[in-house]
């Protein structure tokens, strides 16, 4: 009986568990909806959560800093104690006074070597976060659905990371130490006199006070030149993308002139910021000079002994390190926010977009099987690919080995989307039945990515090469095959790589320089024939070939032992002889579901 409470409760707690994770976040706070809403003045009220902070060795790091910061405390209270009793030494040299000469340098050598340490370990408290929320925007780019632009891209895993890690390695580290620091010398002069713990604690309680106005302001710029940045790094990339057409357009002057108009608004944004941060920084700079001073001046104002005024001086002179950089740090935090308003949703999406994919392949994983021949009778030879939504319902796409299959519709976007769904570039329509995707008897959605990559070759125009060599391009679907049909395969497309400077070994950068448009067809359709998949998928690949290289194509698929499926042209479909298969047109609304899921906020 007991065991069986146990697991109810068990299963009570998972459940419970399981429901808070799948209500967003915004949900969860105080029991009641706080949907994320942009104010008139820019900010971005409860966006979405970045991940936690206090997770694996980050927890231990963390400890590390607040006893380092108690370790500099002590330090510091070890100094005083030096002082006081150095103003017991006799005049001229005792050992009195040598011992307590050493005591302050060692403790002076040991604080330098405790903020040393603290630089290392705050260090790796920003990098590992970074380190995980850039896997989580770069898997984004991985996801089907991903429709973030370069420069965005490239502005988040960049700027805004970098805002991020300075808030957590020279923000959250400092204030760490600092906490423990301040706290253990306000008790030190505390014990020394109260008067002095309330002369220090003064300026800093001012200097809150002023922070909490500052605060804003910082951070409405701050975002306000941010939302600027990261349209003028989309801008830039753009552009750059599209600069043959514009300079073939005589558009230079003209892009130039726009790209200076947005650069010189960053500007004026950038320097209004300035004069707000600069404020901050010397409020902190203002705060650690009157802790000491205030300091000296109490001691003077009680009458209190020389050892002990520089007692406390000394104490609040260790102690006003880190108040020098509350303003940096304040100006951190402000930064971090601002890329939290733009980070937060984006990770947020980037979630529900791998949710749904993953959703979408357990389904396909589970769906039926189709009819499939008995066995023995060429099951290994059938192709079943069925997408609701593009496909017509009870009208399967089946072909067999050797088969020659054209895509075609009258919506002329519908065959790529047919090709892009089948190979999970893209996610399907909401609430549309799974995808049924068979070939040579095994379910697509049902197998890792290294089965599938053998069951399917693909090559489509406008191919776009990952850093590498050209041996690691071809082999880039098949890595578990060698090399001992290289050769031949680079022959049958008619890829000479001799005439490259370093042959095979060429690397390939930029998307493929420095081959041409041809040579990056033939090598997307080595790559793509390399182990002979049962299903070959080109994808209008005759548009970047010459005369010869479509010769080449229709020779080579003509020979082609599997299933080939096409889209393209009617003269490259009618030689090959190949049956026409025909999509259904999407609707508006399928369009729109069937793109991606998330778009690029208007200011980044």
């Amino acid at each position: 009986m007991l065991r069986e409470r146990r697991r109810a409760w068990r299963e009570s707690g998972r459940a419970s568990r399981e429901r808070e994770s799948a209500e967003p976040a915004s949900r969860q706070r105080n029991g009641r909806e706080r949907e994320p809403r942009e104010d008139a003045d820019g900010l971005l009220r409860n966006p979405p959560p970045l991940p936690p902070l206090l997770r694996g060795v980050r927890r231990r790091w963390l400890s590390v800093l607040v006893l380092l910061g108690l370790g500099q405390a002590g330090l510091a209270a070890l100094s005083a104690w030096a002082l006081v009793k150095l103003q017991e030494a006799p005049t001229g040299a005792s050992p009195l006074l040598l011992r307590a000469l050493v005591l302050l340098v060692l403790a002076a050598l040991a604080v330098g070597a405790l903020k040393v340490h603290e630089r290392v370990v705050a260090e790796k408290l920003g990098q590992d976060y970074v380190h995980q929320l850039r896997l989580h925007l770069l898997g984004d780019a991985l996801t089907p659905g991903h429709a973030t632009s370069l420069g965005v891209t490239v502005a988040r895993t960049t700027n805004d990371l970098s805002g991020v890690r300075n808030w957590v390695s020279q923000g959250i580290a400092p204030l760490t130490v600092a906490v423990p620091l301040i706290g253990g010398s306000l008790v030190t002069l505390a014990v020394l006199h109260p008067a002095l713990a309330l002369a220090m604690a003064a300026p800093l309680l001012v200097l809150g006070l002023c922070l909490v106005f500052w605060a804003r302001t910082a951070l409405v710029k701050t975002r306000r030149m941010r939302r600027t940045r990261g349209r003028l790094a989309s801008r830039i990339a753009d552009t750059v993308t599209a600069s043959d057409g514009i300079l073939a357009s005589g558009g230079t002057r003209r892009e130039l002139r726009n790209l200076r108009d947005a650069s010189g608004r960053l500007v004026e944004i950038a320097v209004d910021r300035a004069e707000t941060v600069g404020t901050i920084r010397a409020g902190g700079i203002v705060a650690s000079t009157l802790t000491a001073l205030l300091v000296a001046a109490t001691g003077a104002f009680l009458g209190l002994a020389p050892g002990i005024t520089m007692a406390a001086m000394a104490v609040a002179g260790i102690a006003s390190t880190p108040v020098l950089e509350i303003g940096r740090i304040v100006e951190y935090r402000q930064t971090y926010r601002a890329a939290r308003m733009v980070l937060g949703p984006a990770l947020a999406g980037a979630a529900a977009r791998r949710e749904q994919a993953s959703a979408r392949r357990r389904a396909g994983a589970e769906a039926a099987p189709p009819v499939m021949p008995p066995a023995g009778q060429g099951a290994e030879r059938l192709v079943h690919l069925e997408l609701p939504g593009l496909t017509e319902p009870g009208d399967a796409l089946r072909a067999w080995a050797g088969d020659r299959v054209r895509l075609v519709s009258e919506d002329p976007a519908a065959p790529r989307d047919f090709v892009r769904r089948l190979l999970e570039l893209s996610p399907g329509p909401e609430g549309a039945a799974p995808d049924a995707t068979w070939v040579a008897g095994e379910n697509l959605r049902a197998l890792r990515s290294k089965r599938v990559r053998m069951l399917v070759g693909y090559a489509g125009a406008g191919a776009v090469f990952e850093p590498g060599t050209v041996a690691r391009a071809l082999h880039y679907r098949r890595p578990d095959l060698d090399a001992a049909h290289d050769q031949e395969i680079l022959d049958l497309v008619g890829l000479d790589v001799s005439a490259l400077p370093d042959g095979a070994r060429t690397r390939l950068r930029r998307g493929g320089e420095p081959l041409g448009r041809g040579d990056r067809a033939r090598l997307a359709l080595a790559r793509a024939l390399y182990g002979t998949p049962p299903l070959l998928i080109v994808d209008a690949l005759e548009g970047d070939l010459d005369d010869d290289g479509r010769r080449m194509l229709e020779r080579v698929l003509t020979g082609y032992p599997g299933m080939v499926l096409l889209t393209g042209s009617d003269d490259l479909a009618r030689r090959l002889e190949a049956r026409e298969y025909r999509l259904r047109s999407l609707t508006a609304a399928e369009r729109g579901t069937t793109a991606g899921v998330g778009t690029d906020s208007e200011d980044e």
